[in-house]
């Protein structure tokens, strides 16, 4: 379940759950997040511990946090007729 939260708790959970050798860095956080203290926030907690592959989606002063299991990741950034090539 997807819940509203504040700027520093969605810091709190970014630095709890970022994995640097997938890009989520300190240097991401304060070059993207960390001066849009005003925008609204939500994080969705993993489903399970497959789920470990931490995702943002941003856009138009919002940002989601939400977990991914590495075959939903995998399968997340495939278009349609990816396996025809």
């Amino acid at each position: 379940m997807q819940s509203q939260i504040p700027h520093s708790q969605f810091k709190t959970l970014y630095f709890q759950y970022a994995q640097p050798l997938s890009g989520w860095t300190e240097e991401y956080w304060y070059r993207f997040f960390e001066t849009k203290k005003e925008d609204v926030y939500y994080f969705e907690a993993p489903e399970s511990l497959l789920a470990s592959r931490m995702m943002i989606s941003s856009g138009q002063n919002t940002h989601r946090m939400f977990f991914l299991t590495e075959e939903a990741e995998e399968s997340f950034c495939q278009f349609p007729n990816d396996d025809d090539q």
